[in-house]
């Protein structure tokens, strides 16, 4: 009877040192979590709630992989290049296969385009049955590759290494008293240092707007953006984009110049970039 009741008293002691375990160790990543949120600098902390909302990029390579339909089109001159975009989170690695491309890629021929970027330094690019060799044709694809990715993922990526944070006076637009955040790139991260200036909402703590430089373009002015939302598995993804010329006062100048659509976003899906 004693060897019962002492081996009960074993177990219920068992039983409480694991329960202890297990509180101790939700309670440190409790605090780590809040840890991760929490920045001196007034600007990151408002991004920081900003990717908070819309989930952040470990979320997505926790979703492995995403592939979707991406149209960008010119509303001047009513044509459009709409791609079959699948990306792999880990690595950044994208592929991208267009089978009407009539703006930005091969304008002039018909044939489907498969672009690949293993992330680094390697990008692939087949027009029909052949591999382009032109060097400065690759390096134009390379650019959409990245570029594409980077608009997918924007809103994710905003607490990478290498960004800058700059608390600007308040915006009111329509009637919202928006945060302001100018976010920059330090040297050597990546090939333009570009500039953003976000309107940061404070009752969804989501970027309704941003004004955006396109360096090493022609484009002598900066852009706005004007994002929609859609949520999928839990990320914020920007499905729709308006993108109009503008000041940097935040003034729209003209009409919009470019949309862009996201549709049809599925993550972890099963797809072969063997071919590469």
């Amino acid at each position: 009877m004693k060897n019962e009741e002492d081996s009960y008293k074993t177990k219920r002691m068992k039983n409480i040192y694991l329960l202890l375990i297990v509180f101790i160790y939700a309670s440190c990543k409790q605090k780590e979590e809040t840890k991760k949120i929490t920045y001196s600098n007034p600007a990151k902390a408002l991004i920081a709630k900003m990717v908070a909302k819309t989930g952040n990029y470990e979320q997505l390579k926790k979703l492995k992989n995403v592939a979707f339909t991406y149209t960008f089109y010119d509303t001047k001159k009513k044509i459009k290049d709409i791609s079959t975009e699948r990306y792999i989170f880990e690595g950044e690695i994208s592929l991208g296969e267009y089978k009407i491309h009539e703006l930005l890629v091969f304008p002039k021929n018909k044939k489907t385009v498969i672009q690949y970027y293993n992330g680094k330094d390697k990008i692939q690019v087949k027009l029909g049955n052949k591999f382009i060799k032109d060097s400065s044709a690759l390096e134009s694809e390379k650019f959409l590759r990245k570029a594409n990715f980077y608009w997918f993922t924007m809103m994710q990526k905003l607490l990478d290494q290498g960004l800058t944070y700059k608390l600007l006076p308040d915006r009111k637009v329509n009637n919202i008293n928006y945060k302001i955040v100018k976010l920059g790139f330090e040297k050597n991260i990546g090939e333009f240092q570009d500039d953003f200036i976000l309107y940061i909402n404070p009752k969804t703590n989501l970027v309704d707007q941003f004004l955006f430089t396109v360096k090493g373009s022609s484009i002598p002015q900066p852009l706005l953006m004007k994002p929609s939302y859609s949520t999928v598995n839990g990320i914020s993804i920007m499905t729709k984009r308006d993108v109009y010329m503008a000041d940097w006062d935040g003034n729209i100048k003209g009409d919009i110049l470019f949309q862009q659509f996201s549709e049809n976003i599925k993550f972890n899906t099963n797809f072969d970039v063997s071919m590469f």
